[in-house]
């Protein structure tokens, strides 16, 4: 193998994967190691060390010579979404899914042994080195992490891709496509990075097997019609919505934004959760909700395990640029807390300085995600809330006038916005509303309906509170967080209200009562639930409690012991039937630093008489 020049300054060595050659001065970078051996190759070009080593994507030709470059004193970068594969693999592999798994995502492609890393390829960041300056864009398919990294190299706009394509417009592997047993959605995200990459307008895109791609748009041309060759075939879930009625190859590429009225847009039911934008009519857009591309990306299939986080990918906003004049993305209101529907707040916060307000409860959660992760949905990222908005609270925005209210539903961190927008009424119900044909007990035609996720602290009470608000509201129609609009009218907001009473008397007939102390899983809470601590620390517990019995009861907490922690003494409060309560609990960390994750339990009593352990929480104690 020898080094060929691509340019003045870059040049490839063609090894288990083409490894890129960045030189400045006596110093280079690489993109993708292969097996190392480009180590015996740079004092040919007058390299005198690998300053930097910049991973695309995880797989074991990509980087089974990285520990040989690091032992030479180079530092490594990864993608963020793919930073366990590499920090942490051991791990991975003492959990990975081996007997009965229908996980297929190609996470068996990974390395045996840790690489530490140094630095994180995060989406939409840049990466700079000497006088180069690498933009980091999406480009999921070929793996659920993988980055293409653009920048300027002689004069040249350029992209390493990884394996996202290769030249003549075709994938590098068909195999790479499936994530879950049976699917092809890696045609789905191959489309989306592949349309992201020629936005770009690269000159020549460089991929890690096979020769440059010198015709880029062209080759992209190629394989747009390719993956929607596959698509039409239809059988082979190439589409996260596939199989909902719609024809696969008609999901593949984003949705065009739709008018629901002259000043209120959503992207049709096409997106993973449905978001909304209100015009001003003078550039400027306020969202309600902003989350996933597609339904594809939330991976609740049996591959969700090979994946740490939620992966956001920016979609609709050059349309809302260039279809509708908006250059000012000023606002963003969620309606609840869950990833789906806030995973892109972070991003326009970052790119476009988007104020993002919210209602209280909902902003604890999405503010301080890790105090909250036992909640189910949370995502990862902390989200800026610059306003907080109270139950009831009206709130003005370029002319048009709205309402919050809390509406506990589908979550307990939950609100509903109603507005008055071009003559109508309309109500932003997130997850609670939906229609739904049940096909029993008489009813064979779709009903409004309340969905339940007993793990987002469902008490029956909370269903109860968004009949009482939707009655309140009179909305004209509903723009729920899924599915298609709904129009309302007394009779169909009197059919939810029935559908919620009817399930209330069927779910109490369940369990004891009371009920809602056999239905209340978060009735005692433990945060933060994810934290940090260093060595001799004291950390701090709180315990929230939620008294469901038809008494008044005294409920205390203590934590456990835990090898090496020193736990404080209990605490104690009473509560009246219905009222709610805080227990703070301290413990000193232990003296040594120990990287993994440590369980923490409080055993909790009522009146005396132990519930077991049963809050808990993770913390990990780091070096000073």
């Amino acid at each position: 193998m020898s080094l060929i020049q691509l340019s003045t300054h870059l040049w490839v060595l063609e090894d288990t994967c083409n490894v890129y050659v960045l030189k400045s001065g006596e110093q280079c970078l690489l993109i993708d190691a292969g097996s190392g051996a480009v180590v015996q190759r740079l004092t040919d070009i007058a390299i005198e060390r690998v300053d930097w080593v910049l991973h695309t994507h995880h797989h074991r030709d990509q980087c089974w010579g990285t520990l040989v470059l690091q032992r030479a004193g180079a530092k490594v970068a990864v993608p963020e979404y793919e930073q366990h594969l590499f920090a942490d693999i051991e791990a991975y592999w003492q959990t990975r899914r081996i007997y009965d798994n229908y996980n297929d995502t190609n996470t068996f492609f990974a390395l045996s042994e840790n690489v530490s890393v140094d630095a994180v390829l995060e989406d939409y960041s840049t990466f700079t080195w000497k006088e180069y300056e690498f933009r980091i864009i999406p480009a999921k398919g070929h793996t659920y992490g993988m980055v293409s990294l653009i920048a300027y190299v002689d004069g040249k706009k350029v992209a390493f891709t990884g394996d996202l394509m290769s030249r003549g417009g075709k994938l590098y592997q068909l195999h790479a496509m499936e994530f879950g047993y049976g699917d092809l959605l890696g045609v789905e995200f191959t489309m989306q990075s592949i349309l992201a990459l020629k936005k770009e307008n690269v000159e020549t895109a460089y991929p890690s097997h096979g020769a440059p791609i010198t015709e880029v748009k062209a080759d992209i041309s190629a394989l747009e019609s390719r993956l929607e060759a596959v698509a039409s075939l239809g059988g082979n879930r190439t589409s996260g919505k596939a199989g909902d009625g719609r024809g696969e190859a008609k999901l593949l590429r984003e949705s065009r934004l739709q008018r629901i009225t002259e000043h209120l847009l959503w992207a049709g039911p096409y997106t993973c959760s449905n978001f909304y934008i209100v015009l001003s009519g003078h550039g400027h857009a306020m969202l309600i909700d902003y989350g996933l591309a597609s339904e594809g990306h939330l991976h609740v299939a049996p591959d969700h395990g090979s994946m740490q986080a939620l992966r956001f990918v920016e979609h609709h906003l050059d349309q809302l640029r260039d279809d509708y004049g908006v250059r000012d993305i000023e606002l963003v209101v969620p309606t609840h807390v869950h990833d789906d529907h806030v995973c892109g707040i972070p991003h326009l916060q970052q790119h476009f300085n988007t104020q993002c307000w919210a209602l209280d409860c909902v902003a604890q959660v999405i503010a301080d995600p890790a105090a909250w992760a036992s909640t189910p949905c949370c995502y990862d990222k902390a989200i800026k809330v610059q306003r907080i908005l109270r139950d009831g609270e009206a709130f003005h925005w370029r002319g048009f006038d709205f309402e919050i209210h809390y509406a506990p539903g589908q979550t307990e961190y939950h609100s509903a916005i109603v507005g008055n927008i071009d003559g109508k009424r309309i109500l932003f119900s997130g997850d609670n509303l939906f229609l739904f044909n049940p096909q029993a007990g008489g009813i064979e035609r779709d009903i409004a309906i309340q969905t339940t996720v007993m793990r987002n602290s469902f008490q029956l009470e909370m269903h109860r509170r968004c009949a009482s608000v939707m009655s309140a509201l009179t909305p004209d129609l509903i723009c729920p967080g899924h599915g298609e609009l709904i129009a309302m009218d007394q009779s169909r907001t009197a059919e939810y209200t029935d559908y919620i009473e009817r399930k209330e008397k069927i779910l109490r007939d369940l369990v004891g009562e009371p009920a809602d102390h056999f239905i209340d899983l978060f009735w005692a809470r433990m945060l933060p639930y994810v934290s940090t601590a260093r060595p001799n620390d004291e950390v701090k517990y709180t315990i929230k409690i939620r008294n469901n019995l038809e008494r008044t009861a005294t409920y205390s907490a203590r934590l456990l012991p835990l090898s090496g922690w020193t736990p404080c003494e209990a605490e104690s409060v009473t509560l009246r039937r219905g009222e709610r309560g805080e227990l703070l609990l301290r413990a000193i960390a232990p003296s040594e630093a120990a990287l993994r994750r440590r369980l923490v339990t409080a055993e909790v009593s009522i009146d005396n008489v132990s519930q077991g352990p049963i809050c808990e929480a993770l913390v990990s104690v780091v070096p000073h």
